[in-house]
């Protein structure tokens, strides 16, 4: 059933796929796989959209990619860059040049601007959450096939990086936030943080003036605050966060349980970073 949208200044659920709001808000949304299917998979495995053009999205996608055994994704390439998170299973990516990189729960991909790529599952299957930053319309218009452009790839377009080896912390987000994938590490559009806010802990309340906020929930259950148009919508483990560009919000781990979450800002937020001095 459709989640039901929160009332001013009541807790609810944001509407599970909304076409076309007309009115930019902070929406919650489950990661069914009815929403919108995508033509990326090659054998044995499912991919669907959760974060899209479809619903408004402008500046980031976010894909739900289910391998299962031995399945496999298309090649794919882009034109902007991706960002993903492995959720679970053991895998690789496979570039241009055939090198293959091992993936694990909590792997990170980022993919530099035209660089091709496509995703194997091992023997336990592979579960990723993430896509292009923006989104590629390809990806919506049967337009991708198998055949990926001839154009050469750049060397290090794709990059692996892991949850438990952060960047930089910083303490403006949470007592655990991560920066794993961001400016820092040459990835302009698309970013990816792991964060952790303990039982009663918030954000301090904050705008990205320029970038759309897209947070996915790995654990727990808690609420975000819409303070532009007063509310407060609950959340629990496998929901996305989608927070428009310029709407002041703040996620609270205010439901008994700590609140760990991937995601974070697209494209990257240069004023966040440098409150944070993390920028010059």
């Amino acid at each position: 059933m459709p989640k039901e949208r929160g009332r001013r200044g009541e807790v609810g659920k944001g509407p599970r796929l909304t076409e076309g709001l007309q009115e930019p808000r902070v929406t919650v949304r489950d990661t069914d796989d009815t929403r919108a299917p995508l033509r990326m998979i090659a054998a044995q495995g499912r991919a669907w959209a959760v974060i899209w053009p479809g619903m408004g999205a402008q500046c980031r996608s976010l894909h739900r990619v289910s391998l299962a055994p031995g399945g496999s994704s298309l090649p794919l390439r882009h034109p902007g860059e991706a960002v993903y998170y492995v959720l679970a299973g053991r895998g690789r990516v496979e570039d241009a040049a055939g090198t293959a990189y091992p993936l694990i729960e909590g792997s990170m991909v980022h993919v530099a601007p035209q660089g091709r790529y496509h995703f194997q599952a091992e023997d336990a299957g592979l579960e990723l959450i993430g896509g292009p930053c923006p989104a590629d319309p390809a990806l919506y218009d049967g337009t991708l096939t198998r055949s990926a452009p001839a154009k050469p790839d750049e060397a290090g377009a794709v990059r692996i990086f892991h949850r438990d080896d952060p960047g930089v912390q910083v303490p403006l987000i949470s007592r655990d936030a991560r920066l794993i994938v961001w400016l820092g590490v040459g990835a302009e559009t698309a970013n990816m943080n792991f964060v952790r806010l303990e039982p009663g802990e918030a954000n301090v309340p904050h705008i990205h003036p320029e970038s759309e906020d897209t947070i996915y929930i790995l654990q727990g259950c808690g609420t975000v605050v819409d303070f532009d148009h007063d509310m407060r919508l609950s959340f629990e483990a496998g929901d996305v966060i989608h927070v428009p560009t310029g709407i002041k919000h703040a996620v609270h781990a205010d439901r008994g349980e700590a609140v760990v979450s991937v995601g974070g800002p697209a494209p990257a937020d240069r004023h966040m970073l440098r409150a944070a001095g993390l920028l010059a």
